[in-house]
């Protein structure tokens, strides 16, 4: 669908954020997607951050509402980290319909309210609201630490990342497939439930990587997924990128392999909320990453498109407005 072709009539669900978010650089005349947007004040520069979640589409049966409130916390401070940015101070706007139970409002504030301190930012409060659904925003402002951090590659650069995906991608393919409650004594199934409930961006490592800013061109985090993270870095730095190991354990591609109808690749490409970050970095810096816990899984190189096994990468991954969307050419499901 063209989105500067619909009529009036029509309703947002099936345009997709992305076709959303064209309408809005339509109107409002500026808009850079990014993780991070930034800005000047009497001559300090500050990093601002707004991110939200709805009950109804973000809470699975497992997660409570201290778990809905940590995550949320997490998500904003894990968009500061992948742009070597500090995140200060958080106001938060919660809408809540009348009948939510007063014991899940408590948990919901001692869940953002430890989510805060857990990451160093401190929470000042924000707006209550009475609605139809149960929403949580969160804003926040801190200090980008070095300069611009965007979503535009180098040409020759390698991407890496912390080898820990799958383990979310896991536990919502076995969820939306209904086999959950059959695989709970998974290792891997029990980490992929607990990443879910209490996302860890690794801000505690800022400080580190800090020293080799100078490596970054471009860096994502990955709560939608690898694979749509890899598509956007290639699209927005017009660049091609190629895959060449996935970025998880080998315990964990051991376990995965015990599932009938669970492929490796699957899980790896088609996850989210793991709030890993990506970061694009010069060749020559790939062994100062590696003794930060990081690995080299791809790279980048003159052309288009997102490529993986010698064929284009084909992903799954959610769209609010369009829900779960297959991309590119490459499906392992």
């Amino acid at each position: 669908m063209n989105y500067r072709e619909v009529g009036n009539n029509v309703v947002i669900k099936g345009i997709g954020e992305t076709g959303l978010i064209n309408i809005i650089r339509d109107i409002i005349g500026y808009y850079e997607d990014n993780d991070l947007e930034y800005i000047e004040i009497n001559g300090y520069r500050l990093a601002v951050k707004i991110d939200g979640l709805s009950l109804s589409t973000s809470r699975m049966p497992f997660m409570t509402f201290y778990d809905m409130g940590w995550k949320v916390m997490a998500s904003v401070v894990s968009d500061f980290f992948v742009k070597l940015s500090k995140p200060l101070y958080a106001i938060v706007s919660i809408t809540l319909r009348g009948n939510t139970r007063i014991d899940d409002f408590r948990e919901l504030i001692r869940g953002l309210g430890d989510g805060a301190r857990h990451f160093g930012v401190r929470y000042l409060g924000g707006d209550l609201n009475e609605g139809l659904d149960d929403v949580i925003d969160v804003a926040a402002v801190g200090v980008p630490m070095i300069g611009t951090i965007g979503r535009r590659p180098r040409i020759g650069d390698f991407l890496v990342t912390i080898p820990q995906f799958g383990y979310t991608g896991l536990v919502f393919k076995l969820y939306y497939d209904g086999r959950l409650n059959d695989w709970l004594n998974l290792d891997a199934v029990k980490r992929g439930i607990n990443m879910l409930r209490r996302p860890e961006p690794p801000i505690n490592m800022l400080s580190e990587l800090l020293k080799y800013g100078d490596c970054v061109s471009a860096s994502m985090d990955s709560s939608d997924g690898l694979g749509k993270v890899l598509w956007t870095l290639s699209t927005d730095g017009n660049v091609k990128v190629v895959v060449d190991r996935l970025p998880m354990s080998d315990d964990f591609a051991e376990e995965v392999r015990s599932i009938p109808g669970i492929t490796i690749e699957e899980v790896v490409f088609n996850g989210g909320e793991e709030f890993l970050p990506i970061f694009s970095i010069s060749n020559d810096c790939a062994e100062d990453f590696r003794r930060l816990g990081f690995e080299v899984f791809a790279k980048v190189e003159e052309g288009s498109g997102v490529y993986y096994g010698g064929s284009t990468l084909r992903y799954k991954g959610w769209d609010y407005f369009i829900g779960w969307g297959s991309f590119g050419f490459h499906d392992y499901s």
